[in-house]
């Protein structure tokens, strides 16, 4: 009876469970960044490598390489309700061909690599995405939910040297005189925060628009046009008109509000040299210009500053980015000059948003 017993459980569970049988799980073809460390690479300017564990179809291969910009969720752009367009570096797709520089599978379908038109930016930090589908050569085997791959680059810059000349907190007002792609003027309100031990500083920038307040200029102005004051006598002019020079920072307030507002995050060194100046160079940063559409890459902006004749402290230097793109098309490297000058707290607009602390 107990013999019975023991083999109609035996039975039943097999019944259940199924019986055993030479099946095997077979993994998908999952992708990697073989070269990270600790999700660092050592090298924004070297192309980035993809390697998948196992050949993959090219054809059902959709990548995307973005800024790992998320929601307190940590949803992508594109994954919130209603979805958002992503922040886009590179993508891939079989029929949609590259877009942000040239992806190449290696002949034995397991290596991808991408070769930007220009360099990744060192922050934010990044994602490598591999949308669902993809699919093993000669298999069945498919990745059936997104990958995503969080990875950044190591960038150190040394700040090691006390600062007199800028101050601890500063606003500046900022000219960038873009000469590369395109001539064209960009105005800044700067807010900057140094630590004077290190001469490592955090800053925020902000567009700076001309004061439409038409009231400034006798007879007022026309509710397009803005008043400029300086260097008079005052006058009813477009807003889009260039300054001449950063003396005319009482006509510009920091634009906060319309769909032209932009504004960016940069960090780096101040250093003072010998001959009462002092240079900054900032670490590499994107910035995003919406209306019109425009991205700059890896810009850098160098200046050196130092007092006037009349103890004004200022700074002229130059824009570099590695690549302007106006709208979703590259064009180019992009170059131009930089002025700067110290405002002092009661001339600054109170709205220049404040930058982020001083990393140590």
């Amino acid at each position: 009876m107990r013999r019975t017993l023991l083999l109609f459980v035996v039975a039943f569970v097999l019944a259940v469970v199924g019986a055993p049988s030479c099946q095997v799980y077979e993994a998908p073809p999952e992708p990697s960044l073989p070269e990270s460390v600790s999700n660092l690479l050592p090298d924004p300017t070297a192309p980035l490598v993809v390697r998948f564990s196992k050949p993959i179809d090219e054809k059902t291969l959709h990548l995307k390489v973005a800024r790992n910009l998320v929601d307190p969720r940590g949803r992508l752009a594109d994954e919130w309700d209603p979805p958002r367009d992503l922040s886009l570096i590179f993508s891939h797709g079989y029929d949609e061909g590259d877009t942000g520089g040239d992806g190449v599978l290696s002949a034995d379908k397991t290596t991808f690599t991408i070769t930007p038109t220009a360099a990744f930016p060192i922050n934010p930090e990044l994602v490598l995405i591999v949308e669902p589908g993809l699919h093993a050569i000669d298999s069945d085997v498919t990745i059936n939910a997104r990958r995503k791959l969080r990875f950044g680059y190591q960038f150190d810059l040394t700040c090691n040297a006390p600062t007199k000349i800028m101050p601890a907190k500063g606003s500046y007002f900022v000219l960038i005189d873009v000469k590369q792609p395109i001539g064209t003027q960009v105005r800044l309100w700067a807010d900057f925060r140094v630590d004077t031990s290190t001469g490592r500083f955090s800053a925020e920038f902000i567009r700076a628009g001309r004061n439409l307040d038409g009231s400034r200029c006798p007879g007022g102005c026309a509710s397009t046009d803005a008043c400029r004051t300086l260097p008079g006598p005052p006058a009813c002019v477009v807003p889009s008109l260039r300054a001449d020079d950063t003396n005319e920072f009482p006509d510009f307030i920091a634009d906060d509000k319309t769909a032209a507002s932009f504004r960016f995050t940069a960090s780096g060194c101040i250093v003072d040299s010998p001959d009462g100046s002092a240079q900054f160079v900032n670490l590499p940063v994107d910035i995003f210009v919406s209306s019109p559409q425009v991205t700059l890459r890896n810009t850098r902006l160098t200046s050196s500053f130092a007092r006037d004749a009349q103890g004004v402290l200022r700074g002229a230097g130059s824009l570099s980015a590695d690549d302007v793109s106006l709208g979703p098309s590259s064009s180019g490297k992009g170059a131009g000059t930089l002025t700067a000058i110290l405002v002092a707290d009661s001339q600054a607009p109170t709205n220049i948003p404040a930058p982020p602390p001083i990393a140590p």
